[in-house]
């Protein structure tokens, strides 16, 4: 292999990206895997709750027990103020599953970077992929810091699309939202995901490890622009009648993100020599709590499906990665829309527009990389 090019390419860092180079590397070990993540995680960042059913995802990638090790809060119960003013809980003792956590996101995204190195995958950070283009069977990826040439290319990237138009992929996007948050040090929890359905969307909170909290307002971008500015923000917390309570009085602002958080998706989920994983594939609306197990689950499968191009197998690949991908997608929208439908208790622009697509919801939908209309839950997924 000349200096210079790799088997596998995985543009992105996050959960997605570092699943799919642990897979990879105990996979096929005798695979040269590149992963390119752009920054450092050394931010905080939303996607703070991992389910209990990624425990076997991380034992399979081989991290379940430095996870285990590490720094995390578990989170016993989910706790909504949804179809109405009360308190309703879902205690994890009640799941078979059990609990799930509460995560320190850049802590998490380190700790699977580190394992993907100890591995054997050339991790580099601080390494941007600014352009995508075919050369011969390869792929010429144009970085920040030189080129890289790689057979092929794991696509996780989030919600940062610009590599569709090179790859062939059409972007989807199928609902707008954005998240609002603010992150606190000195307020500690009871290990608890707090959700609250209000007129202007609803928030939620959790407490992360060291005392620290999450609080973020969900609601469309058209209608919470103002919750940018801190005054607004903290105004609307105020009215919440049990987000507000749970930041205590000595919490201190520490950080705050604006981001889009509406769903979207690309289609196909897979083309010449590449495949896309994680919220590059379907970034799902967040109150699915589907994000990071979707995430370790498709970087899983697309370790596989490149695998399988790389040994002259593209079509298959591409029949098979594309059938995870309906799978994926199957009964989401219509059961996301029923499930905000049931909120819909005020006559304000954002649940009107629930209420809307509620109804629109009850005809078949097609979605990026499905052949089929939509029949199975999303809950289950």
């Amino acid at each position: 292999m000349r200096p210079g090019r790799t088997d596998v390419a995985v543009v992105g860092g996050g959960p997605a990206g570092a699943a799919a180079a642990l897979a990879m590397r105990r996979h096929a070990p005798a695979r040269r895997v590149v992963l390119l993540e752009a920054g450092c995680h050394d931010r905080v960042k939303p996607g703070e709750i991992l389910p209990a059913a990624a425990r076997g995802l991380l034992r399979q990638i081989g991290v379940l027990e430095p996870f285990l090790a590490g720094d995390f809060v578990e989170c016993r119960a989910v706790v909504s103020a949804w179809a109405g003013d009360a308190l309703e809980e879902r205690n994890s003792i009640f799941h078979a599953q059990g609990a799930g956590w509460q995560l320190d996101r850049a802590l998490f995204d380190r700790l699977l970077l580190e394992a993907a190195a100890t591995a054997g995958a050339e991790v580099r950070l601080g390494s941007a992929v600014h352009s995508a283009a075919r050369e011969g069977q390869d792929w010429q990826l144009k970085l920040s810091d030189g080129n890289v040439v790689a057979g092929t290319v794991i696509w996780a990237t989030g919600r940062n699309w610009k590599l569709a138009r090179p790859l062939g992929a059409k972007l989807c996007v199928h609902g707008q939202l954005a998240a609002y948050i603010r992150f606190f040090d000195r307020a500690p929890g009871d290990c608890r995901l707090v959700i609250e359905a209000r007129p202007e969307g609803w928030w939620y909170t959790a407490d992360l490890p060291r005392q620290r909290r999450v609080v973020a307002c969900l609601s469309d971008p058209d209608l919470g622009g103002e919750l940018r500015n801190p005054a607004s923000w903290y105004r609307a917390l105020a009215a919440t009648r049990h987000i507000a309570p749970l930041l205590s009085s000595s919490a201190r602002e520490i950080a705050s993100l604006a981001k889009s958080a509406g769903t979207a998706g690309v289609d196909p989920a897979a083309g010449e020599r590449w495949v896309a994983a994680g919220d590059t594939l379907f970034a799902a609306d967040p109150l699915s709590s589907r994000g990071i197990t979707h995430a370790l689950r498709s970087g899983i499968l697309a370790a596989y499906a490149v695998s399988d191009m790389l040994d002259g197998q593209d079509e298959l690949a591409r029949t098979r990665y594309a059938m995870f991908a309906e799978q994926g997608f199957a009964g989401y929208a219509p059961a996301l829309a029923a499930h905000y439908a049931a909120a819909a208790r005020w006559d304000t622009a954002f649940w009107r527009r629930r209420r809307r697509q509620a109804e629109e919801e009850r005809r078949p939908v097609t979605f990026p990389g499905s052949s089929r209309s939509a029949k199975e839950s999303w809950f289950e997924a």
